[in-house]
């Protein structure tokens, strides 16, 4: 199962350094390997989605979605990120999953 992370620009976190700080930690690459994709096939905001999301490729069947959850929070908080942030859910088409990474408002 693959899982597409657009993250919202009030982050401040490019989806270059994402994809880099999960990589480099030996227990998110053991669940899925990220790298930079196009956002072309994703549907939700196109003001949101501009350039390029993260892809989670080959996330086991096993893995629930709220242990993706937390590990896309532990890298947002291992690259500075501090405010609360929620993580909305889309099922596309081809199976995919797209998860919005945006601030929540307080």
């Amino acid at each position: 199962m693959d899982y597409q992370i657009a993250l919202s620009p009030e982050l401040g976190l490019s989806t270059a350094d994402f994809v880099a700080a999960w990589n480099q930690a030996p227990e998110f690459r053991a669940v899925a390997e990220a790298r930079v994709s196009e956002s072309s096939g994703a549907q939700y905001d196109p003001a949101l989605l501009v350039g390029a999301v993260a892809l989670l490729g080959g996330v086991a069947l096993n893995v629930a979605s709220n242990a993706i959850y937390d590990l896309i929070k532990q890298v947002l908080a291992k690259r500075g990120v501090r405010q609360r942030t929620e993580i909305m859910q889309f099922d596309q088409p081809d199976g995919s999953r797209l998860l919005v990474v945006k601030i929540v408002e307080e």
